[in-house]
């Protein structure tokens, strides 16, 4: 399993198959009295007594999410594995019950992570869990585990609901059918342990009742007939009538609203089944109110009625029902698949609509809310205008303040989160904000908690990353910089420029130019575990498909497009000493002959203590010039005209030209000449350094 979200699954085993009903309708299993014992930490301080009741039924879970649906990041009544184990990051877990060997002990219970979720989980997760590492390929499968401990025969259970179609098939049905068990469809079991947990504390929280609502126009850009137009008109060409939406931001997409069921996406809960006739929407109950329901058309749909909306609000409880006998009046349905960041439908939806009508193909919708209109573009602009005031204030004050004022991470993410809130039209983060100093940077993966804040001081960097549904991260130094650290800095960002001042083919795939954004690292002998880049929507989810970043993926082939927005977040990683981490929002724009380049919609200052202009080519000092030129421009009026005059002035001296060193000069003599830059490019050939020639004019400088 990747380190993605996924869904929780429960599992049950039945010693024999007559303890099981036939396929399709297994028997009901007790409701579990007491859940996993807490962790190591919880038991060691808690007055109850740990352990869990002998019998309980099996169950797999995977990482908090949504129920039925793909989202970012869950809300906290979906963090099943969180509640079970202790662990709020991303993995598979599996919870064998009613196999209880001689001597009576517990069922056992496993957990399957990324590499670097093992060691921090350590921390975290309960003593009784058997931890394994999911990129190793010495460490069983979770199927394995479960055969390994159950033996042959017999029946497994799992909620279809929540495990997608190619998790359900390929990770737990197929393999489990090698060792003669069934894998068979068993309603969730944890949620009713949950929901009655003695803990008032650790209860499950209710969903959340915000209604959805209606955004300004400019973040639709077309209305939602419109689009389902758009939608019908790609199921045509696939040969399908119909449609299972169930991603919750292409339900927000198509249905033109947002919603705050969700921590960090403005998302809400919801279904949509696209028919020829009528749009089929399933909700919570008052989740879509009267002003929603009359712009949707809702209030005068009848069963003869075209091109409207029918509403049901009994949401799960109808949907796959509806779904199997709607199914008999169409041709063929298509039922998304699992993308890069999408996981696709989930395995209930496909499994209500019969074999011979399944078209499983990924989601249309996908490709056109990636490609932005007018108006969404001039909204993400618009947003990143704002989200550049707040972070130079939130920058400001805490260089002002930080010897004068102790700091540590948490308070300083606290900070950045105030100076965004205030900002008009602020709905929520886009991400937990993330402030790494010194060590902690040196973790890709880190996330502060109580315990791990680290104090701030000026004897290392500090990254910050945030975002308001975009994304944005920098790296700053209240103190004196060393070598080592600059040319960390700088090199990460001659990563950043390297893929920012690209063009190329309107074919290439996106994760081809990968390799160019981590030339400048790879030169160094360095690189960074994750991705460059990945897609991002317009008030949705911060990552969404087709296109991602990464020279690692041999599947996702998709090129960019014009209007598409994508970050670039090159990083260096000194484990235990220090991180730089540099990301820009970049906009995919169009050129001619079919070309494409990249203009940044990002307009945040560097930090210039940490760059080492040695280090640095002519075009590369031209283009940094080029890009403070442009925040100064448009982030300048826009504080004064707020009256932020303290942190215009922070903003123009961070944003002041550089320039060729001296000796850089003698090398390479006249800049601005044609000579001068073909000598530059030879030399930095000749130093074993991956460097392309680029014409500097001024078409690029508006780009």
């Amino acid at each position: 399993m990747t380190n993605t979200t996924a869904r929780p699954t429960t599992m049950t085993k039945a010693n024999t198959p007559a303890a099981a009903a036939p396929p399709g309708r297994p028997t009901a299993v007790p409701v579990p009295t007491s859940k996993v014992p807490p962790t190591c930490v919880e038991a060691r301080n808690s007055t109850s007594p740990p352990g869990t009741a002998s019998h309980r039924p099996a169950q797999r879970f995977t990482h908090q999410a949504t129920a039925t649906r793909r989202s970012e990041e869950p809300a906290p009544e979906e963090r099943r594995l969180e509640y079970v184990s202790g662990w709020a990051g991303a993995g598979v877990g599996v919870v064998l019950t009613r196999v209880v060997d001689a001597a009576g002990q517990e069922p056992p219970a496993a957990l399957w992570l990324s590499a670097s979720d093992l060691r921090r989980a350590r921390r975290f997760v309960d003593c009784a869990w058997q931890l394994y590492d999911s990129d190793n390929p010495s460490n069983p499968t979770p199927a394995e585990w479960i055969a390994q401990h159950v033996g042959q025969g017999g029946y497994v259970g799992a909620d279809a609901r929540l495990a997608a179609q190619s998790e359900w098939q390929e990770i737990l049905s197929t393999p489990l059918q090698r060792d003669g068990l069934k894998l068979l469809h068993v309603p969730l079991l944890v949620d009713a342990v949950w929901a009655d947990e003695p803990d008032e504390r650790r209860r499950r929280p209710e969903h959340s009742k915000v209604v959805a609502s209606i955004p300004k126009p400019q973040l639709n850009g077309m209305s939602w007939r419109d689009k389902l137009t758009m939608v019908r008109a790609k199921l045509h060409a696939e040969g399908a009538d119909a449609m299972v939406v169930s991603a919750l931001d292409e339900v927000a997409w198509l249905l033109g609203l947002r919603g705050r069921d969700l921590p960090h996406a403005p998302l809400f809960r919801a279904f949509v089944v696209v028919g020829p006739r009528a749009l089929h929407v399933y909700a919570p109950a008052a989740k879509l109110n009267m002003p929603v329901l009359v712009a949707l058309g809702a209030e005068s749909c009848t069963y003869r009625k075209t091109n409207c909306t029918q509403l049901d609000t009994r949401l799960q409880h109808r949907v796959h029902g509806e779904l199997r006998w709607r199914a008999a009046e169409w041709s063929r349905v298509l039922i998304p698949t699992g993308g890069t960041f999408q996981r696709g439908a989930n395995a209930a939806l496909v499994q209500s609509v019969p074999n011979n009508k399944r078209l499983l193909r990924p989601s249309p919708i996908v490709y056109l809310k990636a490609q932005k209109n007018s108006d969404e573009v001039a909204a993400m602009k618009e947003a990143h205008l704002k989200d550049a005031v707040a972070m130079c204030t939130s920058l400001c004050y805490l260089e002002k303040n930080i010897k004068r004022t102790t700091f540590d991470e948490a308070s300083a993410a606290n900070k950045i989160d105030s100076s965004r809130s205030t900002q008009e039209g602020y709905v929520s983060k886009s991400t937990r904000t993330r402030v790494a100093f010194g060590p902690s940077g040196g973790e890709p993966d880190y996330q502060h908690t109580d315990n791990s804040s680290r104090l701030i001081f000026g004897n290392s960097t500090l990254i910050v990353h945030s975002g308001g549904q975009y994304d944005v991260t920098r790296t700053v130094h209240y103190g004196k910089p060393t070598p080592q650290q600059q040319r960390a800095y700088t090199l990460t960002l001659r990563s950043l420029v390297a893929m920012a001042a690209l063009r190329a083919p309107s074919t290439l795939p996106a994760t081809h130019a990968d390799t160019v954004a981590r030339a400048p690292l790879w030169a160094a002998n360095r690189d960074y575990p994750h991705p460059t880049g990945h897609g991002v929507g317009s008030a949705l989810n911060l990552r969404e498909d087709p296109v991602v970043i990464d020279y690692r993926q041999d599947t996702n082939l998709h090129p960019f497009k014009e209007r598409y927005f994508v970050t670039c977040e090159p990083a260096w990683y000194e484990p235990k000493e220090f991180g730089v981490h540099l990301g820009n929002i970049l906009e995919v724009i169009g050129l001619e002959g079919g070309f494409l380049a990249f203009r940044e919609a990002t307009l945040v200052p560097y930090e210039p203590k940490l760059i080492d202009r040695t280090l640095l080519t002519e075009y590369e000092i031209k283009w940094i010039n080029a890009y403070n030129a442009r925040v100064k421009e448009i982030v300048g009026p826009e504080l004064l005209a707020r009256g932020l005059h303290e942190e215009f002035q922070w903003m123009g001296n961070k944003t002041l030209p550089i320039s060729l060193v001296k000796a850089q000069k003698q090398r390479y003599g006249d800049a601005s000449s044609p000579r001068a830059c073909q000598s530059q490019a030879a030399g930095e050939r000749g130093n074993n350094s991956v460097y392309r020639e680029f014409r500097f004019d001024n078409e690029m400088t508006q780009l």
